[in-house]
């Protein structure tokens, strides 16, 4: 005798379908709060590790970065390095974005509306002109934001603020050692700072960015100035400066 075969109910396949429609919501829900959770973490892990890239190219940077000779606006030559408390703006031998060229380029802080500042680095690769005197017109096309909404910052550079305080006076003055200066401006001397640091505050904490500067060359400003140039006698044949045009600051 064969038994006629029972099927579902009604009821049976509702609650099946119930059943599964719940673990299919469940599985997807839990599997997009993973999907974001995991794209926000490897997303602030490329940022971070965006961030010292940046960070390593622009100490590359300020690690070369040279004492440049410029005009100034008497026409007399002078180191290109000028910085106050708010950043500073220079000459390197690198270029972040154009690796070929020596750059002018500007490390500085630009207040936003919450008074929290963005640390701002600037770049102007020397490729269809360089850098000839401080009144011309500077116009940075690569901009860089290393950090966004710090607090107190800071810049200080390591150096003499006069030819007296490196050199001393004879035997009257000694020469001072070199401090942490809250201002420098290189075409008044003809000497660049040794060190540039710059310390701020972000997330509860405090950071610092030091970096080294090419040392200045003895008697290099002045082999650009007028007295230091060969001289002419009548005859038109060269002759060598005289020993009070040498420099040796």
């Amino acid at each position: 005798m064969v038994k006629p075969h029972k099927g579902f109910t009604l009821i049976e396949m509702l609650v099946t379908m119930v059943l599964l429609s719940s673990i299919i919501l469940i599985g997807s829900s839990a599997y997009s709060l993973f999907s974001k959770r995991w794209d926000g973490q490897l997303g602030k892990f490329d940022q971070a590790t965006q961030k010292v890239r940046d960070l390593m190219l622009v100490h590359e940077v300020l690690d070369t970065m040279i004492p440049y000779i410029v005009s100034g606006s008497d026409n007399k030559p002078g180191i290109f390095f000028e910085g106050n408390r708010n950043g500073f703006v220079g000459v390197s031998t690198k270029s972040i974005f154009d690796k070929e060229y020596q750059s002018v380029i500007r490390l500085s802080v630009v207040q936003r509306s919450d008074f929290t500042f963005d640390v701002v680095y600037e770049e102007k690769p020397m490729i269809a002109d360089v850098l000839r005197s401080t009144q011309e017109s500077l116009q940075f096309p690569e901009t860089l934001v290393l950090f966004k909404g710090v607090n107190a910052p800071k810049f200080e550079y390591f150096g003499w603020s006069s030819i007296e305080d490196k050199s001393g006076v004879e035997d009257l003055v000694p020469p001072k050692p070199p401090q942490w200066l809250p201002s420098y401006n290189a075409m008044n001397l003809p000497f660049p700072p040794e060190k540039v640091r710059f310390v701020f505050e972000a997330e509860g904490a405090q950071y610092e960015l030091r970096a080294n500067l090419a040392p200045g060359v003895p008697g290099l400003v002045s082999r650009y100035s007028g007295p230091r140039l060969r001289q002419r006698d009548d005859e038109g044949k060269s002759t060598k400066p005289k020993p009070e045009d040498d420099c040796y600051c």
